[in-house]
This record gives C-alpha cells, sequence and structure tokens, in this order.
C-alpha cells in the first residue's frame, strides 16, 4: 500500500469513528417507574343498640334498633342507606282513638327517632320518619310485589338536603333512626284475611358507599343525592 492511500484509510477510519461518536451522543434512553396503590375502600354498618335477644315483638313495641355508617377506609366516601321492610295486603291498623283503619298495604314496621313526630299508624301509609341528615330519595319506597316488601333509600346529607355529605376516613354517619315499632295492627277475623301474628319478619339493612372524588369529570365532583345515587346503582351491588 503506498504511504498516499494508508493516509486516505486512517482518514476513512478517522470520520467512521467520528460518525460512531456522534451517533452514541445523538441516541438516549430513559425510564420511571412509577408505584403506587389505589386507596382501601371500606364502609361498615353499626347498628350499636341492636342485640340478637329481641327475638319476639307485640304491636306498638319498640325495638332499639339504630344503623349508621362508619368509614373505616382510607378514601372519603359518599353513603346511602336501604332499608327493606315487609308488608301486608290489606292490612287493617288501629288508629289512635281505637278504630280500625281502612285496609291498605301498610308495612308492618314503622322507624322511630326520638324528638320526632313519627309517621305512625294513624296516617294509613307508606312514609317513614328518619333522623335529620338523611334523605329519602325520589324512587323511594321501591314497592316489591313479588316478595312483598318496601325498601326506602336513603342518602346521607349531613345538614344540606341537595348536597351528599362527604364521610372521611374515621368517620361515623349520624344514626338513620332510633328505633323499630312493630305496626299497631288488628288480629285476623278470619283464616281467609291477612295477618300478622305468629309470622316471623325481617327488616334488612344495607349500606352502600361510593368515593367521592371523580364522578362527574376528571376535574369536577358529584355531590346531587340523586345523581350520585345513579352513578352508583349503574355500578350493581358493590359496597
Amino acid at each position: 500500500m503506498t504511504p498516499k492511500k494508508r493516509i486516505l484509510l486512517i482518514i476513512s477510519a478517522g470520520v467512521l469513528l467520528l460518525i460512531a461518536a456522534m451517533s452514541a451522543m445523538l441516541s438516549s434512553s430513559d425510564g420511571v417507574t412509577n408505584r403506587f396503590r389505589s386507596g382501601r375502600f371500606d364502609i361498615v354498618l353499626e347498628e350499636p343498640s341492636w342485640t340478637h335477644d329481641h327475638t319476639q315483638a307485640v304491636p306498638n313495641e319498640v325495638l332499639p334498633k339504630d344503623p349508621q355508617v362508619r368509614n373505616k377506609g382510607e378514601v372519603d366516601s359518599f353513603v346511602f342507606l336501604e332499608v327493606e321492610v315487609p308488608y301486608y295486603d290489606e292490612l287493617v291498623t288501629e288508629r289512635e282513638d281505637g278504630t280500625a283503619a281502612a285496609k291498605r298495604s301498610l308495612p308492618v314496621v314503622k322507624f322511630v327517632c326520638s324528638g320526632k313526630e313519627p309517621s305512625y299508624d294513624g296516617t294509613e301509609t307508606a312514609a317513614q320518619t328518619v333522623n335529620d341528615g338523611w334523605l329519602e330519595l325520589s324512587d323511594s319506597p321501591v314497592k316489591d310485589e313479588e316478595n312483598k316488601t318496601f325498601t326506602y333509600i336513603y342518602a346521607y346529607v349531613g345538614g344540606e338536603a341537595d348536597s351528599m355529605e362527604v364521610v372521611a376516613p374515621d368517620s361515623v354517619t349520624g344514626k338513620l333512626f332510633d328505633g323499630i315499632k312493630l305496626c299497631n295492627a288488628r288480629e285476623s277475623e278470619a283464616d281467609t284475611e291477612p295477618f300478622i301474628e305468629n309470622k316471623t319478619m325481617s327488616v334488612k339493612v344495607r349500606a352502600r358507599g361510593i368515593q367521592t372524588e371523580y364522578l362527574k369529570s376528571t376535574s369536577e365532583t358529584e355531590t346531587d343525592p340523586e345523581k350520585v345515587w345513579e352513578v352508583l346503582a349503574g355500578l350493581g351491588k358493590g359496597t
């Protein structure tokens, strides 16, 4: 190889090394791994005054029963309570003056709230009384004619009737009511008439909750009780 060719080869190699070096400097890679966990969502239904000793009741007897919801999770929650109460067709109840009321499809249990005038049998309606801080939804009660039940649905709104109340972690709602009262129903006059004596009745309470944030959009939170319920109901049974 002549000296001239050797010099050109060295120069060419130097150019290739320079290009390779530039290529190495202009290309790069990077990565970030973000580790996080979702907040724990956990609501618990409590009834501080209820005991399992209440196996029998007579008309007008009040049993202590005070459902409330505690947030034992790590994120803020909106909560609802559903109360399922049995009813009987053409139930005959006593008015306060002792006379018989009209036969109607009425719940056999009424809610009792301390310091509030109750919606007792004299009203002859399915209406219930609950403590302040709870709002009955517009579709409540839901009547199930097959299973003979009324289901009452309430949103926890605190002091604002048109806005859900946030239940923060380690917080508890107010009590929905303080007791339940077996209606003052008359005994059957014939075997063919509806009756409640010697019947087993169940009052079922269910708490449901949903996160408070991002229910409306990525930047807004829905607080209207009816609309929040629509979101929750659309998710299925959930918690």
